[in-house]
């Protein structure tokens, strides 16, 4: 949206909610990624002990109802960023953010939930005696199908992260400096994760701090306070930097 343009309430209500999402997504990371605890799986393979763990600890589903319910919301919240930024020259670059974000977390998405889904009932057969049950986790991680969509994934991931990391440093509509917790939420969520936990949770709070300063200069430029009477629509205008 350019300067001066005027967004129809509808659309502000849609893109006010999805931004809303954003911040959302930014608490659920932060909470999903601290019930879960470290990840079993690393740059080395599945950690046997620590899978069977976390795959038996008692906030197993409230973790992935968290996670998988969070890369479901996140999909609206690049969308209302997009349909924020249209019309404006950063559009473009915004579009291609949300379509490679949206690839990156449709392709994660199955294998999360095969995964969150099985691994409670693998772990116990496992701890049960039956050791060979573990091969069901490992392919479901690191088999010929999976990993090369993990893979995909993760790069896809990354590249939005980055071209919406662009966008955010371009747009006079958003804050500058969220840039640079965008992007660094996108690699510690994706390549750092599989380095340390610590790295991998601070992609949370690195999203929601973002998240928020997006928030603010959306609502800001989505005000309505010079509208006339009954025409629903208000100005946008660049600032916020």
């Amino acid at each position: 949206m350019t300067a001066g343009a005027k967004p129809a309430a509808r659309d502000v209500t849609r893109i006010r909610l999805g931004i809303a999402l954003l911040v959302v997504s930014g608490v659920m990371t932060v909470a999903g990624l601290a019930l879960r605890g470290p990840n079993p799986v690393d740059g080395h393979g599945l950690d046997v002990a620590a899978f069977v763990e976390v795959s038996l600890a008692s906030t197993h589903a409230l973790t992935w109802a968290i996670l998988l319910s969070n890369l479901t919301l996140q999909i609206f919240a690049w969308m209302a960023l997009w349909a924020f930024l249209r019309d404006t020259p950063e559009e473009r670059l915004a579009f291609w953010g949300m379509v490679l974000s949206i690839i990156g977390n449709g392709l994660f998405l199955p294998i999360a939930g095969i995964v969150a889904l099985t691994a409670p009932m693998v772990a116990r057969l496992y701890r049960e005696g039956n050791e060979a049950v573990i091969a069901i986790a490992d392919s479901a991680i690191f088999g010929p199908l999976a990993l090369p969509f993990l893979i995909v994934s993760a790069f896809a991931l990354l590249f939005g992260a980055a071209l919406t990391a662009l966008v955010l440093w371009r747009s006079p509509l958003l804050p500058r400096w969220t840039a640079i917790p965008y992007f660094l939420h996108g690699l510690c969520l994706t390549f750092f994760a599989q380095v340390h936990f610590a790295l991998e949770f601070s992609g949370g709070p690195l999203l929601l701090a973002s998240a928020l300063g997006i928030a603010a200069a959306v609502w800001r430029h989505t005000a309505r306070p010079h509208a006339a009477p009954g025409d629903g629509r208000g100005a946008l205008s660049p600032g916020g930097r």
